[in-house]
């Protein structure tokens, strides 16, 4: 017999004495609940079982400045020679089986969980989002939709403008790196059903972290999601609202001294309007350590707010003096030749003007420091 014939031969025997050992899936399935199928696959093949995973994003939002929300479906695969059976017993197109609820617990799946997670939710409306596909050849796909809330630590010092990482860490909870081992899928380890954005920040990327702690016993993957803070939704909100009154309290300075309930209800509103955004970018950056950009903003504009109001006074104040002085000069004298001399010392319209001039003067000089330094810090 000719060799090529013979080696012909005998690989057709092994293949179909293969497929003749498969059992159908009817068998198997049958099966299910009588062999200890729930125990890990390394037990029976003495080798270190891999797990492939791949992450389909559906919703990413930063919950609050230093917490993410992620919605995903949890994507694993694995070899399970135990559950091989012969493909041509079943008839569906996908040539793949879906593990009914009652049978999930008789099959061995991993144990991963967010590490690092605050909260955690399966969803479960209207049924367990879980499934488990199981193709001939005993790869086994398990997908679970989740959603985590994690920590996301955030740099205070160019708030509100900059960007983030955040860090989540899939981890085994029981099982040992010489059993079980985790790696990303190497063809798309990340996919999305759509863009994600939130009215302050949105997402630029998400990439495979680093999980190769030498001290680390159980397995494990991480990725960092990307966030950029929108920053015009500031501007228009927080920065342009308080330049407004601030210009409001330098216009102040042009109305007439003698028009004193005008004045003052201007300065004092603005002052009031200022103390309101504080109590509003106080509770905006609740959690955050260190001293804000956008606090120095507000705490400027405060004080020059503030300062409108002392001018005016101030100003006030000398005002009434001299009509004071020039009463009491009248009474003593009965002429107001002397007026002008008497009252001269106190200048309280010169005053005045210094300062229209120099509150500008200042504002735009902080202007100039202010977004020369935050405009360079990330």
């Amino acid at each position: 017999m000719p060799i090529s014939l013979y080696l012909a031969c005998s690989i057709f025997s092994t293949v179909v004495g293969i497929l003749a050992a498969l059992p159908s899936w009817d068998q198997l399935e049958a099966n299910l609940s009588r062999v200890d199928y729930d125990l890990p696959p390394w037990i029976h093949t003495g080798q270190v079982t891999q797990v492939r995973t791949q992450l389909l994003f559906t919703y990413i939002q930063t919950a609050t400045l230093t917490e993410l929300a992620t919605s995903f479906h949890l994507i694993q695969q694995w070899e399970d020679v135990r559950l091989q059976y012969d493909a041509s017993s079943i008839i569906f197109a996908g040539k793949y089986v879906l593990v009914d609820q009652d049978k999930y617990a008789t099959i061995w799946t991993p144990d991963s969980y967010i590490s690092n997670a605050i909260s955690e939710v399966q969803h479960s409306v209207t049924k367990p989002n879980v499934f488990i596909r199981i193709y001939p050849n005993g790869t086994l796909v398990k997908s679970t939709r989740l959603t985590v809330r994690t920590p996301c630590p955030l740099k205070s010092q160019g708030f509100p403008r900059g960007s983030q990482s955040c860090e989540i860490t899939i981890e085994s909870y029981t099982y040992s790196a010489s059993e079980m081992s985790m790696v990303w899928d190497q063809q798309n380890p990340f996919r999305y059903k759509h863009p994600f954005s939130a009215s302050t920040s949105s997402v630029t990327n998400i990439k495979e972290g680093s999980c190769t702690d030498p001290t680390q016993e159980y397995p494990c993957l991480k990725y960092n999601v990307g966030i950029v803070r929108d920053f015009s939704q500031y501007i228009l909100r927080i920065y342009v609202p308080s330049l407004a009154v601030v210009i409001l309290g330098w216009m102040s300075m042009w109305i007439d001294k003698a028009q004193v309930g005008a004045r003052t209800s201007l300065g004092v509103l603005g002052v009031l309007t200022i103390v309101t955004q504080l109590v509003g970018v106080v509770s905006l950056g609740n959690g955050l350590e260190g001293v804000l950009a956008i606090d120095i903003w507000i705490a400027v504009c405060m004080l020059f707010t503030i300062m409108a109001l002392c001018v005016f006074a101030v100003v006030h104040n000398m005002k009434r003096r001299k009509d004071k002085s020039k009463n009491k000069y009248k009474e003593n004298s009965g002429t107001e030749e002397g007026d002008e001399h008497s009252c001269c010392k106190i200048q309280h319209g010169k005053l005045q003007n210094i300062f229209r001039v120099v509150y500008p003067f200042l504002f735009i000089t902080f202007n100039v420091v202010y977004w020369a330094y935050f405009l360079n810090v990330n």
